[in-house]
């Protein structure tokens, strides 16, 4: 959850953290040294409560990389994506049948490929499903 309107300062905890920045920054020996990770750690801590926006702003942070030092936030339940690809055995009837088939493809870039199968029809739905993958993974 996310606080907003707290004031210009900010909460207590990222008050106290632009405090040990601030300190950091004053008793460092050159201008262009690192920040250490210990206080990077603290931002991506703070970042989660305040967002990444307000704690760079407070922290005079670069945005970009505390937004890569950010942990994925985890899904909440089962995800409906998985990350490696993994084989799945569909259980069809007869592509025949009179009826419609629908099978919805998405490739790890996002890019997405939809199969109406209507009636009779000799669709090679592994051999498409295959091109498209492949395709996918090399545009990614």
């Amino acid at each position: 959850m996310r606080r907003k309107g707290l004031g210009h300062a900010g909460p207590l905890p990222l008050r106290a953290l632009r405090e040990r920045v601030e300190q950091w920054r004053q008793q460092r020996g050159r201008r262009g040294e690192r920040i250490p990770e210990e206080l990077w750690n603290a931002a991506v801590e703070a970042a989660r409560v305040e967002g990444v926006h307000a704690t760079c702003r407070a922290l005079r942070f670069n945005a970009y990389s505390l937004q890569a030092r950010m942990p994925p936030e985890p899904s909440e339940g089962p995800s409906e994506r998985s990350e490696t690809g993994a084989f799945v055995e569909l259980a069809m009837g007869p592509l025949g049948s009179g009826g419609k088939t629908i099978i919805e493809l998405e490739g790890p870039g996002g890019g997405r490929m939809r199969i109406d199968v209507t009636g009779t029809s000799t669709v090679d739905i592994v051999g498409l499903a295959q091109a498209f993958w492949s395709r996918a993974s090399c545009s990614s």
